[in-house]
């Protein structure tokens, strides 16, 4: 099994897509290197296929997601200006 990290979410952490012919044949979920390389070692034996294997264990940190900051409107041209219709003036 992968190397639990704080953010661990338990599932899966590698797939293997298999292709034929440049189209996508056949998708496996693997939890760790070892599982994804007999699954390509298994359709490698099947036929002519390639095969493409991604890390699927990066997180995101509470920290790493940036909140919008609201725009410094101090600096910047107004698009338009106009004055508010006034009603009697006392």
């Amino acid at each position: 099994m992968a190397d639990s990290t704080l953010y661990d979410t338990g599932s899966p952490s590698i797939e293997v897509r298999v292709y034929r012919h440049e189209a996508l044949f056949a998708r496996e979920l693997c939890e760790s290197e070892s599982e994804a390389a007999a699954v390509v070692e298994r359709w490698s034996e099947e036929g002519d296929f390639t095969f493409l294997v991604d890390d699927l264990t990066f997180h995101h940190a509470p920290g790493d997601v940036l909140a919008p900051e609201p725009p410094d409107v101090a600096d910047e041209d107004p698009i338009a200006i106009s004055e508010l219709p006034t009603r009697g003036v006392e």
